[in-house]
């Protein structure tokens, strides 16, 4: 496996908690990514052979609803639902698409996958292929990711040539011509309505949903977006069954989830985990925190930030979406004593800001006015309603929301000003950053504190 994004401090390095036989990623090791024979003597194919032998297109969606897999994109989508909307779509043709374009170069769970277990990704999008009623299958890959493309098509190429993808798959009247196609890294294409635009060469900018694109996506054919480690589930799922993979995980969030974990941390990598994991045993896997931990930001940008005292917190869907932030493509950042928390708000919001399509005018504007509003505090110059704007204007742009690029940016903000209300009111009030990170000179003192920064009882 080659070295992830460079700059980044992230290793290759796969830890796993205890989880049963579940596991994406166990054996990258010792597997061949470039060989098909090396991928079926782990059992690749064995879940599409199980599928198209045995259970049959509405078999198979019944076994991925009783395994209760949630899309692993962010959004936790029951996948059976989505499967099952795409079958009963009317359409001369229906069309798979596997998402792994998102930008967030933190997120490296899909391209672990694609480059080291391809086989296992291309499997699940010919089992959500067959389940749907599609001829068509495209992975969509960023085309930075050189690797990945190439063993993706190396993968297609052999499973073409053994008659597992193709024409009349092993022998059957299914059929699924799949395809690899690169793209540019854009976080908006993440969505999938973004992405299927850029697919037919228009730019990546979301669209009003409904009709969903199970009903009309790509060239108006109903079609299936799935990130890849989702996929991959599936294939893992219809080999094993949905028993053993409810096995693992919670009740509400079965399964593992590839997390990448970096920042104050002893090692920075890539971790297989069961979901429902408290966050510290996570923390625990990449060495922990070096330094006394402030929070822990979840979810890359479209995410929120958990305090040292919320370590116990479960790493599931649910769980985090009540606290504010969410498992978005598995992503954890760690802070320490050391770290300022308006800083780092406003470092995930200019992501955001430079990312946007500029569609709405709610998410091209607004990610930039609140990027220019914690500017003012950070350097000690706020106007007296600076604090109120950050919350009005973030939930202006949550309720008009086009896409969850726009709905989820101001998490991170918003999160921080909860739990750490204490560092807004130094940088704004006294020009004081409490980390000791931000170069400020301290002001004078307000007579009274900014309005959104009263002290709660």
């Amino acid at each position: 496996m080659t070295e992830p994004t460079a700059g980044l401090g992230l290793s290759p390095q796969i830890r796993l908690l205890p989880g049963g036989e579940l596991r994406l990623l166990a054996d990258i090791g010792t597997l061949d990514p470039t060989s098909l024979a090396s991928a079926r003597q782990y059992g690749a194919y064995a879940g599409l052979k199980r599928a198209v032998g045995k259970l049959g297109p509405e078999g198979t969606i019944a076994e991925i609803a009783a395994a209760g897999l949630r899309g692993r994109g962010g959004g936790g989508y029951p996948t059976a639902d989505k499967w099952r909307a795409a079958r009963a779509a009317e359409g001369d043709g229906k069309v798979v698409v596997a998402n792994l374009i998102g930008a967030d170069p933190t997120a490296l769970g899909d391209r672990a996958l694609a480059e080291g277990n391809p086989h296992l990704l291309l499997e699940g999008v010919l089992l959500a292929a067959f389940a749907t009623g599609a001829s068509e299958a495209i992975i969509a890959v960023r085309r930075d990711w050189t690797d990945a493309i190439a063993r993706l098509r190396g993968a297609v190429a052999e499973a073409d040539a053994a008659h597992l993808a193709g024409y009349l798959v092993m022998g059957t009247d299914f059929s699924c011509v799949v395809s690899v196609w690169e793209g540019a890294a854009a976080l908006v294409a993440g969505e999938e309505t973004a992405l299927l635009a850029a697919l037919v060469g228009d730019r990546a900018m979301p669209v009003i949903r409904p009709p969903y694109p199970t009903e009309r996506g790509l060239r108006a054919l109903p079609t299936t977006v799935q990130n890849g480690e989702t996929l991959a589930h599936a294939a893992w799922i219809a080999r094993h069954g949905a028993k053993k993979f409810r096995a693992v995980g919670s009740q509400a969030s079965p399964g593992t989830k590839l997390v990448s974990i970096y920042g104050r941390v002893g090692q920075p990598g890539l971790a297989e985990v069961a979901l429902g994991t408290p966050l510290a045993a996570i923390l625990a896997l990449a060495g922990g925190a070096t330094g006394s931990i402030k929070a822990v930001f979840v979810g890359g940008p479209g995410g929120g930030a958990l305090s040292a005292a919320e370590l116990e917190t479960p790493y599931d869907f649910d769980t985090l979406r009540e606290a504010g932030a969410g498992i978005g493509l598995g992503q954890l950042l760690v802070t320490n004593s050391e770290t300022c928390m308006v800083d780092t708000a406003r470092f995930f919001l200019d992501y955001s800001a430079r990312e946007a399509c500029g569609k709405a005018v709610p998410c091209r504007i607004g990610t930039k006015r609140l990027v220019e509003t914690l500017d003012r505090i950070l350097v000690g110059t706020p106007r007296p309603t600076d604090i109120a704007l950050l919350r009005a204007l973030a939930g202006k742009m949550s309720d008009t929301a086009l896409c969850k690029l726009e709905a989820r940016a101001p998490g991170p903000m918003l999160t921080t000003l909860d739990r750490f209300a204490d560092e807004y009111r130094a940088h704004a009030e006294r020009g004081e950053c409490l980390a000791g990170a931000c170069r400020t000179a301290p002001l004078p003192p307000l007579l009274a504190p900014l309005p959104g920064l009263e002290p709660t009882a």
